[in-house]
Formats: structure tokens, C-alpha cells, sequence
């Protein structure tokens, strides 16, 4: 067992990235209405922990990663999302693919430092409580299906 958190939420957060049915759920979100995928792993595991997320503490969260987000992990995106299909630029969508993985990686590091502990006593909350929050997903309809994602 990992005793660091930080590295724990890292390791979990690629094993669910690998599920098919999230990722999709994931990548579709992020495409209709911004979803931050990183911002709703966070979410959910800290729900899996037993640790319910007050609203004052995902608007914290949410202004600290934004500049983040805005100026790296979108433009990083955009241009990898340019370079797909194209031979001639193949190598160079790989490496913004890389610095986008890397990028997110600080991303949840952003969210460490901003997170307030305790952890809960591992009795799970339910994803809803700690998902409502994020407020790109102000459809409750993008909100079940990502429940529902998780909840698979």
C-alpha cells in the first residue's frame, strides 16, 4: 500500500483513464461541455476516500487550475488535436501528446496543493456529492452519464 496520496490518486486515476466506457464518457464531456477529466478523476477518487468536497473548496480548487488549464493544457490539446491525421507532423502530435499527459499530471498536482485534508475513514461517498461541483457540467443529464460512467 502507497502511503503517498498523491501517487495513489496518479495510479488510480490512469487505471480508470484505461476503462473504455469512462474514457469515452471522459472524452466526450470534455469535447461538448469542457469537462476538465483530470478535475473529475480528482472528484471521484476523493468520493472513493470518503471525502465529500464542500462548495467553497471546488471553487478554490477551480480558480487555481484554471490559468493552468487555459494557458497549457488547452493550447497543448489544440495543437496535438491539429496535428492528428497528418503524417508529416506524426512525431510532433506524439510529443504534445506526451506534454499533455505531463501537463495533466501537474494539473493534479495543482489540486493537491489547493486540497484541504483529512481524507474520510474509507467509507465512500456517493460520486454525486463531489461531481455536482464541477460546474462545466450544468446539464444534469452530463452529470447522470458520468455518474453512471463511474459507477460501471
Amino acid at each position: 500500500m502507497d502511503n503517498n496520496p498523491q501517487h495513489t490518486f496518479w495510479t488510480w486515476a490512469l487505471k480508470r483513464y484505461d476503462d473504455p466506457g469512462l474514457r469515452e464518457c471522459l472524452l466526450a464531456l470534455q469535447e461538448s461541455c469542457g469537462l476538465v477529466v483530470v478535475e473529475a478523476l480528482f472528484f471521484a477518487w476523493l468520493a472513493e476516500q470518503g471525502r465529500q468536497l464542500e462548495f467553497a473548496e471546488a471553487r478554490r480548487m477551480e480558480e487555481v487550475i484554471t490559468p493552468w488549464v487555459d494557458k497549457v493544457l488547452l493550447p497543448l490539446r489544440r495543437q496535438r488535436v491539429e496535428w492528428t491525421n497528418n503524417k508529416e507532423t506524426e512525431s510532433l502530435r506524439r510529443e504534445a501528446l506526451r506534454l499533455e499527459l505531463e501537463a495533466e499530471k501537474t494539473l493534479a498536482e495543482l489540486f493537491w496543493e489547493t486540497f484541504e485534508p483529512p481524507l474520510g475513514e474509507a467509507r465512500p461517498v456517493a460520486y454525486r456529492l463531489n461531481l455536482s461541483l464541477i460546474t462545466s457540467l450544468s446539464c444534469s443529464d452530463d452529470l447522470d452519464r458520468l455518474i453512471a460512467a463511474f459507477e460501471r
